[in-house]
């Protein structure tokens, strides 16, 4: 009897302790995509890339896989003088999962871009970010992957449409 009443304590305990981490987690997580959101809108890539791994893998939509982050540093660098801007960007956690170091994160985001002789374009989609843990206990992207739900040709057509 004594021995179930222990073992349904460490049950119960273990249970509350991973659910606490797990809401931390998520808070880290939501302070971390806050401050890459803010980056993004401000074309700030020091910050934005202070967020990944040195062997970050990036998979985006409609371009071939990024690897490693002075690659993704060019890259971001050259969107920073583009015509093209982002001008408002949100992201929401959808699920959460542990795995050792790692936390995989899939969400939705929202956002918004301006470019020249365009009026403001919205696109939508999902995305998974695999955060692996620091030594200091940080979280920085290891592997992130996103796409859009938003068909870009049928938007197109539409538009043609509505030109005609």
């Amino acid at each position: 009897m004594r021995f179930n009443i222990i073992i349904s304590i460490l049950i119960f305990s273990s249970g509350y302790m991973l659910a606490q981490n797990q809401d931390e987690l998520k808070i880290q997580i939501e302070k971390l995509n806050k401050i890459y959101a803010e980056s993004m809108i401000n074309n700030d890539t020091k910050t934005m890339m202070s967020l990944y791994t040195d062997d970050v893998v990036s998979l985006p939509s409609y371009q071939p896989m990024i690897r490693g982050i002075e690659t993704l540093r060019s890259l971001s660098e050259q969107a920073e003088t583009s015509e093209w801007k982002t001008t408002s960007f949100e992201m929401k956690t959808t699920d959460l999962i542990t795995a050792g170091n790692f936390v995989i994160e899939i969400g939705n985001y929202k956002m918004t871009m301006a470019g020249p002789n365009v009026p403001d374009w919205s696109d939508e989609g999902k995305y998974i970010t695999v955060w692996e843990k620091q030594d200091d206990g940080n979280l920085k992207i290891k592997i992130e992957m996103w796409n859009t739900d938003l068909n870009p040709w049928l938007q197109m057509q539409q538009s043609e449409s509505e030109q005609q």
